[in-house]
Protein backbone atom coordinates (compact mmCIF):
# COMPACT_ATOMS: atom_id res chain seq x y z
CA UNK A 1 0.00 0.00 0.00
CA UNK A 2 1.48 3.20 -1.34
CA UNK A 3 0.45 6.63 0.58
CA UNK A 4 0.65 9.40 -1.45
CA UNK A 5 0.98 13.30 -0.26
CA UNK A 6 -1.10 16.15 -1.89
CA UNK A 7 2.10 16.83 -3.78
CA UNK A 8 1.93 13.60 -5.36
CA UNK A 9 -1.38 13.64 -6.44
CA UNK A 10 -0.80 17.22 -7.51
CA UNK A 11 1.90 15.67 -9.99
CA UNK A 12 0.33 12.52 -10.79
CA UNK A 13 -3.23 13.98 -12.14
CA UNK A 14 -1.69 17.34 -13.21
CA UNK A 15 -3.63 19.33 -11.29
CA UNK A 16 -2.69 22.62 -8.93
CA UNK A 17 -2.34 21.45 -5.05
CA UNK A 18 -5.14 24.17 -4.29
CA UNK A 19 -7.42 21.81 -6.91
CA UNK A 20 -5.98 19.07 -5.00
CA UNK A 21 -7.29 20.39 -1.60
CA UNK A 22 -10.88 21.79 -3.18
CA UNK A 23 -10.97 18.00 -4.15
CA UNK A 24 -10.44 16.33 -1.40
CA UNK A 25 -12.68 19.02 0.76
CA UNK A 26 -15.63 18.17 -1.19
CA UNK A 27 -15.26 14.41 -1.13
CA UNK A 28 -14.25 13.95 -5.50
CA UNK A 29 -11.14 12.14 -4.51
CA UNK A 30 -11.01 9.32 -1.41
CA UNK A 31 -8.37 10.64 1.43
CA UNK A 32 -7.29 9.47 4.75
CA UNK A 33 -5.95 12.07 7.43
CA UNK A 34 -2.75 10.77 9.08
CA UNK A 35 -1.29 13.09 11.57
CA UNK A 36 -3.45 16.45 10.70
CA UNK A 37 -2.29 15.92 6.93
CA UNK A 38 -3.99 15.08 3.79
CA UNK A 39 -3.13 11.34 2.84
CA UNK A 40 -4.51 9.31 -0.70
CA UNK A 41 -3.74 5.86 -0.77
CA UNK A 42 -2.72 5.31 -4.09
CA UNK A 43 -4.92 2.04 -4.62
CA UNK A 44 -8.27 3.68 -3.30
CA UNK A 45 -7.31 7.18 -6.46
CA UNK A 46 -6.87 4.43 -9.12
CA UNK A 47 -10.13 2.57 -8.52
CA UNK A 48 -11.95 5.93 -8.23
CA UNK A 49 -10.28 6.94 -11.11
CA UNK A 50 -11.10 4.02 -12.89
CA UNK A 51 -14.56 4.89 -11.69
CA UNK A 52 -15.22 2.97 -8.81
CA UNK A 53 -16.72 4.74 -5.72
CA UNK A 54 -15.17 6.52 -2.77
CA UNK A 55 -14.77 4.37 0.33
Amino acid sequence: MKVLTVNDVSELLKLSKCKVYALAKEGEIPTVKIGGSIRVIQEELENFLKGGEVK
